[in-house]
């Protein structure tokens, strides 16, 4: 599993006290890592990201026309282990930049985009990560036909990152993450079923990401979320 998610993020419960995630409060960052390091990023802080060059290319999905400065409202954590590890800040726009770090290090950033959230049934839930009967543009899926929200009649596909090539469906990735807000000191854990799929942005030399995550937040509440995400350049975040 940390391989997979090693070279899907580098190539392009019970509430716990804060202490134990070993996370200081004013940053809501994991141990080891300091706002320095991710671009002066943090917990209650404000950021603005530059995607100008994106708003040239009208094949992609995730658009990005927003030039102020978003409140990072939270902030997510997963250990993958082995000095491998996942910072995600979610932003009052509903959206959210993820670090991927490896030994203190900053490999790359991405910027995902809450596309569509479908809320489950248990039932529907455990069906979608253990059902036999796996459909072809199902969760785990060799590639997934994805409808636009701004023009139904377009649909484009994303070939899936994880897994072997060769199986036509394979199993989510599964990861734990610690989410702390600016409302609470204690971080909350949410499961994630996760499955990473991406394409070529039509007239440009840049990918376009679908993370598809069947998330339980371990009070009861299931949801199935669609994330378009596209990778963003270090000189392109301004924190404050």
């Amino acid at each position: 599993m940390l391989n997979n998610l090693k070279a899907l993020f580098r190539a392009t419960t019970q509430k716990q006290p804060e202490q134990s995630s070993g996370r200081p409060v004013a940053a809501g960052l994991p141990t080891g890592v300091s706002q320095e390091d991710l671009e002066g990023l943090r917990l209650d802080g404000r950021v603005n990201i530059k995607l100008i060059g994106l708003r040239a290319h009208p094949d992609a999905l995730f658009r990005w026309d927003d030039d102020a400065y978003h409140h990072i409202a939270a902030v997510g954590h997963v250990d993958l282990g082995q000095g491998a590890e996942l910072v995600r800040f979610y932003l009052d726009n509903d959206t959210w930049l993820q670090a991927n770090i490896e030994n203190g290090q900053v490999l790359e950033y991405k910027l995902f985009d809450f596309y569509r959230v479908a809320h489950l049934s248990d039932a529907e839930f455990d069906n979608l990560i253990n059902g036999e009967d796996k459909q072809p543009d199902s969760l785990g899926a060799q590639s997934i036909p994805f409808a636009s929200t701004s023009d139904e009649a377009r649909t484009c596909t994303y070939q899936r990152v994880w897994g072997n090539n060769e199986s036509v469906w394979s199993p989510p990735v599964m990861f734990e993450e610690q989410v702390m807000t600016t409302e609470s000191l204690t971080a909350r854990s949410v499961t994630h079923h996760a499955m990473l799929y991406e394409r070529t942005i039509q007239d440009a030399e840049r990918l376009e990401y679908l993370l598809l995550s069947a998330e339980d937040d371990g009070e009861g509440s299931f949801m199935l979320v669609q994330n378009v995400g596209v990778d963003v350049a270090s000189i392109d975040i301004d924190a404050i």
